[in-house]
């Protein structure tokens, strides 16, 4: 997978308080929140904010207040979904929507866009705003057999 490389200007939504949410390029300069398993990675929000003119989206957002963690292999702390269960170290994180992470186990699909790997554990039956350490990886699944 090829990085692609932007100075991000503007972004669809209010990211205030969404730190370790996941985001892709929505348009040239622009990002928003993933919206499902299939929407390409672009990183991870370090520092949200919100626009320079909050509550009209997509909209430009003042440089330097949006801080994102792009760099493929870098490690950020994310968000898991309420609805993801007993994340183990090594297991595969996605996205179902929202931003919020979840684990990819035997669900996985074509099609299908891993964005990293779980380098800490969350083994709660419902994780509600929990967290894990996440090494940034995008994959994108070409072809997956299940055995």
């Amino acid at each position: 997978m090829e990085k692609i490389v932007n100075k991000i200007s503007a972004i669809d939504g209010n990211f205030t308080g969404l730190e370790g949410y996941g985001v892709t390029l929505t348009a040239t300069g622009t990002v928003g929140l993933s919206a499902d398993t299939y929407a390409e990675p672009y990183g991870v929000i370090v520092q949200g904010c919100d626009s320079l003119t909050p509550g009209t989206y997509p909209s430009p957002i003042a440089e330097g207040a949006l801080e994102l963690m792009t760099q493929i292999g870098d490690l950020a702390w994310v968000s898991i979904s309420p609805y993801s269960r007993n994340i183990k170290v090594g297991d595969w994180l996605g996205q179902q929507g929202g931003g919020q992470f979840c684990k990819f186990g035997d669900d996985l699909q074509e099609g299908f866009r891993i964005w990293g790997r779980a380098m800490t554990e969350v083994v709660v039956a419902y994780p509600a705003n929990g967290r894990c350490l996440m090494r940034f990886q995008p994959e994108f699944i070409f072809h997956w057999h299940k055995f």
